[in-house]
């Protein structure tokens, strides 16, 4: 159960910072939609907290932006592990 509990918890809180995101890049919806030769529907979609959201749904959706992210892994002997748009587009060349 406390795991059902995470992963709603998270649901939550990532569609929350992507519709800011897009609220302060001053974007629509329609213009999202647009950037990423997607559909309306896909954009609310992945802004509704009722769906699970794949990787590939959050980049493309960061990318519609044209903003960078930076994920961090903290692993349980004190190390971290980094990612960011920046080493993603690195490895698609």
């Amino acid at each position: 159960m406390q795991l059902i509990a995470e992963l709603e918890a998270m649901r939550i809180q990532l569609t929350q910072l992507l519709r800011d995101a897009r609220q302060a890049s001053n974007m629509t919806q329609e213009q999202i939609a647009a950037a990423v030769n997607k559909d309306i529907e896909w954009v609310r979609y992945v802004e509704d907290c009722n769906h699970p959201m794949c990787v590939d749904d959050f980049v493309t959706y960061m990318r519609a932006l044209g903003t960078s992210f930076e994920l961090t892994v903290n692993l349980p002997n004190g190390c971290s592990i980094k990612l960011d748009s920046n080493q993603v587009k690195q490895l698609a060349q």
